[in-house]
């Protein structure tokens, strides 16, 4: 009887380890699902803008490029920069027979920001407008720039460039958790059927 319960005990032990692992790949798979839509961008049906990077870490009086691309030919694009959801740049891409911009062959934009300064710290986004052939907007994902003053330390942006993601520990402890309470108390259920069987 106690082989047949150790036996018992096993095998629930490695079917809750087997199915932590399943919940595990899940929870990779989709933070990497999560990950690739992130870095697409935002799209309007089948408008995909895309934007990076997605963070930039510099010094006053550095220079910061920003790259905004879509895919897709269309006669004319409108190009919105926004710092902070307030607009700071627009420009207009015309594609004609004979006259076909070299941006627009590359169907990208750049927002250059030359001698940073501390107040350039903030979220940009390039958002894109289709207004001919027919109206559709798409926005990128985003850029963070954090300008660093003389007082910030190597430390200080160290951890800022890898920032912790308390989702993941969250979802990790949700799948953990329980599984060892599981386990815990088939390992109890165990013993106390250990005692009875020597009673």
């Amino acid at each position: 009887m106690l082989l047949e319960n150790i036996s018992a005990y096993c095998i629930c032990t490695k079917t809750l380890m087997l199915l932590a692992l399943e919940i595990m790949q899940y929870v990779w798979s989709c933070n990497d699902l999560c990950s690739t839509l992130c870095l697409t961008g935002v799209s309007s049906g089948t408008f995909v803008v895309t934007q990076s990077p997605d963070h930039v870490f510099v010094r006053k009086g550095e220079t910061v490029n920003i790259t905004c691309c879509w895919k897709g030919k269309f006669e004319r694009i409108r190009v919105n920069w926004l710092k902070n959801q307030t607009e700071i740049r627009s420009d207009y891409f015309i594609n004609q027979p004979n006259v076909f911009l070299k941006k627009e062959e590359k169907k990208c934009y750049f927002l250059k920001i030359s001698n940073i300064r501390p107040d350039d710290s903030g979220t940009y986004i390039c958002k894109v407008t289709v207004e001919i052939p027919s109206l559709t907007e798409a926005k990128g994902n985003g850029t963070v720039i954090t300008v660093k003053t003389g007082n910030d330390t190597g430390n200080n942006s160290q951890n800022s460039l890898y920032p912790g993601n308390p989702t993941n520990v969250i979802i990790s402890l949700a799948v953990v958790v329980p599984l060892l309470l599981v386990t815990l108390v088939c390992y109890c259920t165990l013993r106390r059927k250990q005692g009875t069987n020597f009673k």
